[in-house]
């Protein structure tokens, strides 16, 4: 998914489910951020205390580096960040490979409520936030993996895409081809009509949805195609079904969560915002005007009572600066009560929380 559902979808469910716009926001914020955070790194301030991010994230450039060798990088990201494994099948590759709403998703979301709700006053929010990411994620990657593997290639010449407005169809299908041309070695672009889809699964060493560009991350498309294992046919894809559940199964999980912590606020139920969230998630544009569509079905209280202060603006600067200014604190400490180091805590507890825990107590060893 894209910035429009992880922040701006998250936003809007999380406001619906009850929590007040300071919180929502740092939610829906961690929920983004972690396509944003892509480095890790460490500062030392000039106390002695260190500040250490993780990277839940990887550039585009990074992912050609690392992928194809790199199995660490690999294990610690794409795994437990945005390809959470499914569980379902009998080699260690099937085990891995992403599944839509899983029982293991179900059962990291609810271990996620409940330690938020422990740390509410804490890291509990951008908890939610990154729970948020990867369990949505799995409504838009499910079929695909986060380590490479054969089972993530695709046949480039299946692609069916059902979009009503043929301009953007265009639209997406030139992403697909500008990702690939930017990419992919020379010799491969030189018979691209031919080798898109190869192409992807080279550079990206056939790592997570490569093959398929972008497809799975738009919410108004319908799609399918064909993996080259076996030439399995995916089945069509129905995007806005599929993040219609993610929407209604995020808003059951904030929901939950406000009620349990004590902080619920006028919640709205889903089943009165349904129809409205089809209407969004079916609107055919770019990420840009996707984005749009929430703020104006907020702006218009047509999924609940609007605030004056909406957060309706994501930059990821905001706490890009915060990571720039820890130098300048009077302490180290102080630190701690940024966002931006409450996200480095959900973050690190989530992957070790996935990779340490949850994965070996189902018979997975990942790393």
């Amino acid at each position: 998914m894209q910035e429009d559902m992880h922040y701006y979808g998250t936003y809007a469910m999380a406001r619906a489910a009850g929590l007040k716009v300071k919180d929502a926001k740092v939610v829906a914020y961690a929920a983004q951020y972690v396509d944003d955070s892509t480095a890790n790194d460490s500062e030392v301030h000039k106390d002695g205390g260190m500040f250490e991010t993780t990277a839940s994230a990887h550039t585009n450039t990074e992912v050609i580096r690392n992928a194809a060798a790199d199995h660490i990088e690999q294990r610690h990201v794409w795994v437990p960040f945005h390809f959470f494994p499914g569980n379902e099948g009998n080699t260690l590759s099937e085990k891995l490979t992403c599944g839509k709403d899983s029982a293991l998703a179900q059962e990291m979301v609810q271990n996620h409520i409940r330690h938020a709700i422990s740390v509410k006053n804490e890291y509990g929010l951008t908890l939610m936030g990154v729970m948020a990411h990867v369990y949505a994620d799995t409504f838009a990657h499910y079929g695909f993996s986060g380590v490479s593997s054969r089972n993530n290639e695709v046949d480039g010449e299946s692609f069916e895409l059902v979009v009503k407005d043929p301009k953007v169809k265009a639209y997406i299908m030139g992403k697909f081809s500008s990702f690939f041309t930017k990419y992919a070695p020379s010799f491969i672009i030189k018979n691209y009509r031919d080798l898109a889809s190869e192409g992807a699964n080279a550079v990206t060493g056939a790592l997570g949805h490569g093959g398929v560009g972008t497809y799975p991350d738009r919410p108004f498309l319908k799609w399918r195609f064909n993996y080259k294992k076996n030439n399995k046919d995916s089945g069509w894809r129905d995007n806005p079904a599929t993040f219609m559940e993610a929407c209604e199964k995020l808003h059951a999980a904030f929901s939950e969560y406000a009620e349990k912590a004590g902080i619920a606020n006028n919640p709205v139920s889903f089943e009165s915002i349904r129809s409205k969230v089809d209407t969004i998630l079916r609107f055919e544009a770019d990420k840009e005007g996707r984005s749009g569509a929430w703020i104006n079905a907020i702006n218009n209280n047509e999924l609940f009572e609007k605030a004056d202060d909406e957060a309706l603006h994501f930059s990821k600067d905001d706490w890009e600066k915060q990571k720039d200014d820890f130098k300048d604190l009077d302490s180290s400490y102080e630190m701690r009560e940024k966002e931006v180091y409450q996200f480095h805590q959900a973050a690190i507890y989530h992957r070790d929380y996935t990779l340490k825990n949850l994965l070996p107590k189902h018979g997975i060893i990942v790393v």
